[in-house]
């Protein structure tokens, strides 16, 4: 279980600077309006891959490492969800009346684990008030970012804000799962 730390951040650390590389050399689209996932559809998609499958395994080592039965059952359902996100792409943009299947499974994969992340996030805070304020700012941040995507998909009357709450709310979950790594590695049960 020593290792659990280094796995978590490392994979958290992964997906940050792939995500952010993909950001900047992909500049066929605006971060600010597309998501993560649909930059897999550029020149250099493999860095959104590459970042999803880090998320991955930082997820499933927090799983690991995760005693509460209510929250290592949720964060069991966000690892999951987050591989089949990185199995899976997304469409380019432009697809939301016909989504692909790949599309509406890496989609609602990667919703559901993301709101068990944040569930299992605020539960697992309770005793720490850092690791609270941002497990709070997390589900915040993906309140946004789901509010964002009900009007891209169903209304576009807000500003088109999508890719950067996404990304408010990735950033939050990484730097959650990174404070939280050593604490979480501490009280993991015995391998």
């Amino acid at each position: 279980m020593r290792m659990i730390p280094s796995v978590v951040i490392g994979g958290a650390a992964l997906t940050a600077a792939a995500f952010t590389l993909s950001d900047l050399v992909n500049r066929e689209m605006d971060p600010v309006a597309e998501t993560v996932s649909r930059f897999v559809n550029t020149g250099h998609g493999w860095l959104v891959t590459l970042g999803l499958w880090a998320f991955a395994a930082a997820a499933a080592a927090t799983f690991l490492a995760v005693r509460d039965r209510a929250a290592r059952i949720l964060m069991g359902a966000f690892a999951i969800g987050i591989l089949l996100a990185a199995v899976l792409p997304a469409d380019p943009p432009g697809h939301w009346a016909n989504p692909s299947t790949s599309e509406q499974i890496h989609g609602l994969a990667a919703w559901i684990g993301l709101i068990c992340f944040n569930i299992a996030a605020v539960r697992l805070s309770r005793r720490s008030p850092t690791l609270r304020a941002v497990a709070i700012i997390a589900a915040v941040c993906m309140g946004l970012f789901m509010v964002c995507t009900f009007d891209a998909m169903l209304f576009r009357e807000l500003p088109n804000l999508i890719g950067l709450t996404e990304r408010l709310a990735i950033a939050a979950d990484l730097l959650w799962l990174c404070l939280a790594a050593r604490t979480l590695a501490k009280t993991a049960p015995a391998a």
